[in-house]
């Protein structure tokens, strides 16, 4: 008999999901770092290499693990970051929606902050909408000099192939 794939609570085995202490935090940065959240999905989705790219630090890192097991080289900066997620779209012929909820912060530290989310991605193609993949999302967000939040790092976790 097969493996069953994937094994419940894997993020967490494979050091993908440590959730920070509930904190009280300012709520303003709380809503700023979901707002960044939120707009790297809609970046993807509509396709805005550079709204893609500014939602990262410009030596922001992009990485990846399938079911803790298979995992995706990181990529560095945020403008190789930007054009690499960019040369999927020229395959992908639906419709993307990157669905990003539980959003849960710890306290900032030293101008940064890791949050998880978990991620819902669907797609929609000749009238029809599937789930494609879900899964945990790990950010490491820093804070810019304008007082705005961007990723410094952005570990995507998915819970199945696609």
């Amino acid at each position: 008999m097969s493996e069953l794939l994937p094994q419940p609570a894997w993020a967490t085995a494979a050091g993908q999901v440590a959730l920070p202490a509930a904190a009280a935090g300012a709520i303003a940065d709380r809503l700023l770092i979901g707002e960044m959240i939120a707009r790297y999905g809609w970046a993807y989705d509509e396709r805005d290499r550079a709204a893609l790219a500014a939602c990262f630090t410009p030596d922001g890192v992009w990485q990846g693990v399938i079911m803790g097991r298979d995992h995706v080289d990181p990529i560095h900066g945020a403008d190789a970051i930007a054009t690499w997620l960019a040369g999927f779209w020229p395959a992908q012929t639906d419709q993307r929606r990157h669905l990003f909820t539980n959003v849960v912060s710890g306290e900032p530290t030293g101008g940064e902050v890791v949050a998880h989310a978990y991620l819902l991605l669907l797609s929609s193609h000749d009238s029809t909408t599937t789930p494609v993949s879900a899964g945990p999302y790990r950010f490491t967000m820093r804070r810019t000099e304008r007082g705005l939040w961007r990723i410094a790092r952005l570990e995507a976790g998915f819970d199945a192939p696609f």
